[in-house]
């Protein structure tokens, strides 16, 4: 894995646009009341969990800025058609599907994932709580970074919610529409593979799994 401490950022092309069936957010004429309602339903949802979308995606782009350009995409994408994300049952899981959608979309349209320097060491900082004890040297560092890439899709949601941002499981079910006992098993065989990659029996939750 490469670490990139001077990647320069890169204008944003978008992802796949997700249909709403139609709206066009927030700002939308209706009357002034609803409009204002709205605005403010949309902020606070953004503030509440733009942290995870940005979590998702500077771990898997690597850079501050580009991951800053692709959130900034999911909240327009959020925006054009807020009444109807609201209409859902569960807006957070709609909300990260589209923030996967983006950030799928600009990994496979670029190079290799450069990480930079800053980026790593929050990632493996927010790991060592885990891997107490098992990361001897940058190489081991490298590798739990690589290895968190390589996770399925499923497993790797999981352990950025938990690990990064400390979410409750309960909390993590909600983002990802998933049953709290799915969560769990998503967790506990992400760990196995972590351990295999780093070459050790166990990887243990040392936070619980709450």
């Amino acid at each position: 894995m490469t670490i990139d401490r001077g990647a320069s950022a890169r204008g944003y092309r978008g992802g796949t646009a997700v249909d709403c069936g139609g709206g066009t957010g927030p700002d939308r004429a209706v009357g002034a009341d609803l409009g204002l309602r709205l605005d403010l339903t949309y902020a606070a949802f953004c503030e509440t969990h733009e942290p995870a979308w940005h979590a998702l995606a500077l771990t898997r782009i690597g850079s501050q800025a580009d991951a800053a350009l692709v959130v900034e995409a999911v909240k327009a994408d959020l925006a054009r058609c807020w009444p109807q994300v609201l209409r859902f049952e569960e807006p957070a899981a709609y909300a990260w599907r589209l923030a996967t959608r983006h950030v799928s979309d600009w990994v496979d349209a670029e190079e290799p994932v450069e990480v930079e320097a800053v980026t790593f060491a929050a990632v493996i900082g927010a790991f060592k709580q885990v891997a107490n004890g098992l990361l001897h040297s940058e190489a081991d560092e490298v590798r739990l970074y690589a290895a968190i890439l390589e996770l399925p899709d499923r497993q790797r949601d999981v352990v950025i919610l938990r690990y990064l941002l400390g979410l409750h499981v309960k909390v993590i079910a909600a983002y990802l529409g998933r049953p709290v006992a799915t969560v769990h098993s998503n967790l506990r065989h992400a760990r196995e593979r972590l351990a295999r990659r780093l070459g050790v029996g166990e990887l243990p939750d040392r936070g619980g799994e709450l």
